[in-house]
C-alpha cells in the first residue's frame, strides 16, 4: 500500500485506473482521493490495486500533452439501458466522465478550428449507440421517409423537434451530444460500443465556433451562445465542422442524456 498525501495510481476491478492524491485509507472500508480536483470516496471492495505513482516530481498535472482524456467518475451508473420508441428500440452507452484535452492540433487543425487544445471537465453520460433510424424517424416526423436508407437530416431544428418527441414519449428529457461529449466519447473505451456501426457525419448540439480564449477546466462546455451554424463531427476523432447552412443534408444524429438525470429520472418514476 502506498504512503498518504502523495500522487498515487488506483486501479479498480473494473480495470479502470484513476491518478490523484491520497488523502486517507481504512483498509476496512474505504479511502479518499482527490482525482483531477474532485474529493472522491472509493470502497475498498471495489479496489484491485494502490500503488504510488512512480516520478520525481513534486506535482503532476492531471493530464499531460500526449494524453487525451482520464477518467474520474466511479459512482454506480448502470452500464447501458434500452429504450423502446414506438417499437423501436434504443440502447444508451455510459461515458464516465473525467477530464480531457479537447480540441487537434495535428495536420489540418487549422481548417477545421480545432485549436487550441484545452482543458475541459465532461461529467458522466448515456449516449445511444447507433443513429436515429429511419424507421423510427418516419414515426416521428409522419412524413415520407425512405425506410431502405439510413436516416439523415438537413435541419437541426427538425431534429430537435424530433428529439423533443422522444422526450415526450418515454418520460426521460434527452437531446443531442455536445460536441465535448461526443469527443469524450470519441476518445474513449467505449469508442468501439458507440461508432462501430455509425461512421458517418452526426450533428452536436453546440453552435459552432472557433475554440479562442477559453478558460481550462470549464465543466461540461456548450461552446458559443449563439449563431448561424452548428457543430458536425466525423468518426474521425479530429473532424470537426459546421452544417454548410443545411447545403449537405448527409448529417445523421443520436441521443444524449447526463448520467445524474438518467438515475434522478428512473428514481422519481419509481417513487411516484
Amino acid at each position: 500500500m502506498c504512503a498518504q498525501n502523495k500522487q498515487s495510481v488506483v486501479t479498480l476491478k473494473t480495470g479502470t485506473e484513476l491518478k490523484g492524491i491520497i488523502k486517507s485509507i481504512d483498509p476496512s472500508d474505504a479511502l479518499i482521493m482527490t482525482v483531477a480536483g474532485v474529493e472522491t470516496i472509493i470502497k475498498m471492495t471495489d479496489v484491485a490495486r494502490v500503488e504510488e505513482e512512480n516520478t520525481s516530481q513534486n506535482t503532476i498535472s492531471v493530464l499531460s500533452p500526449n494524453e487525451k482524456l482520464i477518467v474520474t467518475d466511479i459512482n454506480n451508473y448502470p452500464d447501458s439501458f434500452n429504450l423502446d420508441v414506438y417499437g423501436s428500440k434504443i440502447k444508451m452507452i455510459l461515458v464516465r466522465g473525467g477530464v480531457m484535452n479537447m480540441g487537434f492540433d495535428g495536420s489540418g487543425s487549422r481548417d477545421m478550428n480545432s485549436e487550441p487544445v484545452h482543458t475541459v471537465r465532461v461529467s458522466s453520460f448515456y449516449i445511444s449507440d447507433e443513429f436515429i433510424t429511419s424507421v423510427l424517424a418516419k414515426k416521428l416526423t409522419e412524413k415520407k421517409v425512405d425506410t431502405s436508407w439510413t436516416y439523415h437530416e438537413e435541419k437541426w431544428l427538425e431534429i430537435n423537434a424530433m428529439i423533443n418527441k422522444i422526450s415526450l414519449e418515454i418520460g426521460l428529457q434527452l437531446r443531442l451530444p455536445t460536441e465535448a461529449e461526443w469527443e469524450f466519447a470519441a476518445c474513449s473505451k467505449q469508442q468501439d460500443l458507440i461508432f462501430n456501426k455509425c461512421k458517418n457525419d452526426e450533428f452536436c448540439s453546440d453552435f459552432y465556433g472557433e475554440f479562442v480564449k477559453l478558460a481550462e477546466n470549464v465543466i461540461d462546455p456548450t461552446g458559443p451562445r449563439n449563431g448561424r451554424r452548428h457543430v458536425v463531427r466525423y468518426y474521425g476523432k479530429g473532424n470537426r465542422k459546421f452544417d454548410r447552412d443545411h447545403s449537405d443534408p448527409e448529417n445523421h444524429f443520436r441521443i444524449a442524456i447526463k448520467a445524474n438525470e438518467y438515475v434522478n429520472s428512473k428514481s422519481k418514476q419509481e417513487n411516484n
